[in-house]
């Protein structure tokens, strides 16, 4: 049997949290940790595990916007949506090896601009953030929606390219 994976994570306690959870051990005699380990796993219990990502082809993304970056000679900067997510990338005339997958993506965020309106945190409200080194990787829900726009970069990169460099 392979063991559980492990992750460098950890949940810090409120106070409020530690004290009534050291109540509690002190009341049953049982050790903190595995009234923990029964909250979380209570938790994962109640949750929907049946979900589905969709499908890259049943997603839609298209560009918003393009600008050139007045910071960087040779990049511009795209913006558009995919599904109900919005998405930001630079893209530089030529490739570099911090790019996405060594290419020209140098810079892309994709976000739930709802999260972001209620909570006013973009990192938090980010489902993939890649700057020049992966911040938040793709997970399996975000996956289909991070490829359909790296196809759409990808695609869109070189005639892009020669509109705005080749004039």
């Amino acid at each position: 049997m392979t063991p559980p994976k492990r992750y460098r994570k950890h949940v810090a306690l409120t106070d409020l949290q530690s004290r009534r959870l050291t109540e509690l051990s002190e009341f049953d005699g049982t050790d903190p940790m595995e009234h923990a380990k029964r909250a979380i796993d209570e938790y994962l219990q109640k949750q929907k595990l049946d979900f589905t990502p969709p499908k890259e082809n049943d997603i839609r993304a298209e560009f918003r916007d393009h600008s050139g970056d007045a910071n960087v000679q040779g990049a511009f900067w795209v913006s558009g949506t995919v599904d109900k997510y919005e998405f930001s990338a630079l893209i530089l005339k030529l490739p570099s090896k911090l790019g996405l997958d060594r290419g020209k993506i140098s810079k892309v965020a994709i976000w739930d601009p709802e999260v972001l309106k209620n909570t006013g945190n973009f990192i938090g409200s980010c489902i993939v953030n890649y700057d020049r080194g992966w911040d938040i990787k793709p997970s399996k829900i975000a996956e289909p929606y991070f490829n359909k726009v790296k196809a759409l970069l990808v695609q869109s990169a070189e005639q892009f390219i020669k509109n705005r460099f080749l004039r």
